[in-house]
């Protein structure tokens, strides 16, 4: 598969990950279809990039805009209140995508899972041969989504030979992501995190850049069709560790609470019961499955994507605080009384 002028599609190219990957696809030569809800042409696009109004949910739109790609990446998001929606983007909409491929010949299809798919609330550790949780029905709509979207086109590959290539990225931080990210627990504020147990292990956190990184090593790297890849980076504090440098970077009293997952699930439930007494349509019950593999204490090995890949993210912690804690801050002006309350770490650079 040639690098230069390669024909490529990015379904879902505008988001957080799309972006990235999207530079890396432009710098390397190739000519890129970002395919959007809201695709628009900037000013100072260059010619190789086209934009193409669709969603994963429509067979027609993916049709048309995969004819000619030579590889395509399927990073689209989607979803909603109900199953239903989730049905649509994530299963069907995958499985639209899959037959355009197929049907135009497409070399390589990449698609981006997450590791939510993955069942985390055991202790020790698990790499890709322990595949996708197997009890998708215990799990939240996003993951059971991601989970029978992976199954759906492992099966593809295995029955009519379609290419495909998946990557599982864990909890992605960076530039114009989030700070408070969700995957550290409930955030009752916008300063105030309530954490998914006892949080006193390391966090499957990764860099925005570092997993365009992979997405992009995935397009030529040879015989790779079939395969899942688990992307986290090598840099790995525990959720109170990171609120805690959250709060010193940005001078604001950001505070980490571990919580019980017996009595988080109880909140859980009780929420759904009121939402079903209102009369709330599709509402369903978080399991205590989902909830114990929100906690994410399984370790994930990423050996295979670094040995098969070339994949090297990064493993400096200043760096890691800069891309994913300092990139969202705004220096404050000399004098703010702030700056006298959480002192600086010296290895995480100026403020």
């Amino acid at each position: 598969m040639s690098r230069l002028n390669s024909e490529v599609v990015v379904i879902g190219g505008r988001g957080f990950i799309g972006r990235g990957l999207v530079r890396l696809l432009l710098a390397d030569g190739c000519r890129v279809r970002v395919v959007s809800r809201s695709a628009a042409r900037q000013e100072n696009d260059p010619p190789e990039l086209e934009y193409i109004r669709g969603e994963v949910g429509d067979p027609d739109a993916m049709m048309s805009a995969i004819k000619g790609a030579d590889v395509v990446y399927h990073l689209a998001m989607g979803g909603g209140a109900t199953w239903a929606d989730y049905q649509r983007d994530f299963v069907d909409g995958t499985a639209y995508v899959a037959k355009a491929c197929m049907t135009h010949g497409v070399s390589r299809l990449i698609y981006a899972s997450s590791t939510a798919g993955l069942y985390l609330g055991r202790r020790g550790s698990m790499d890709e041969r322990d595949g996708v949780d197997s009890k998708p029905e215990l799990r939240s709509m996003y993951s059971r989504g991601k989970i029978l979207g992976e199954e759906l086109l492992l099966d593809l590959h295995k029955k009519s030979g379609l290419p495909v290539v998946i990557m599982r990225p864990a909890v992605v931080l960076g530039r114009g992501g989030f700070l408070a990210h969700g995957g550290l627990g409930y955030w009752a504020n916008d300063v105030c995190c309530l954490g998914w147990g006892r949080s006193n292990h390391p966090m499957p956190f990764v860099l925005v850049d570092d997993v365009a990184q992979a997405l992009f090593l995935g397009k030529d790297t040879p015989g790779i069709e079939g395969k899942t890849f688990n992307l986290v980076g090598d840099v790995r504090p525990t959720a109170s560790e990171y609120v805690r440098l959250v709060a010193e970077r940005s001078h604001r009293n950001f505070r980490f609470y571990p919580q019980s997952l017996l009595k988080l699930q109880l909140i859980e439930w009780m929420k759904w019961l009121l939402k079903t007494m209102f009369g709330r349509k599709g509402v369903e019950r978080q399991s205590l499955r989902d909830m114990k593999s929100r906690s994410m204490r399984t370790q994930i090995d990423c050996s295979e994507a670094k040995r098969v890949l070339g994949w090297k993210p990064v493993d400096s912690m200043e760096v890691f605080i800069r891309e994913a804690i300092d990139s969202h801050l705004e220096p404050l002006p000399a004098g703010d009384l702030r700056l006298g309350h959480f002192p600086l770490r010296a290895s995480g650079g100026g403020q």
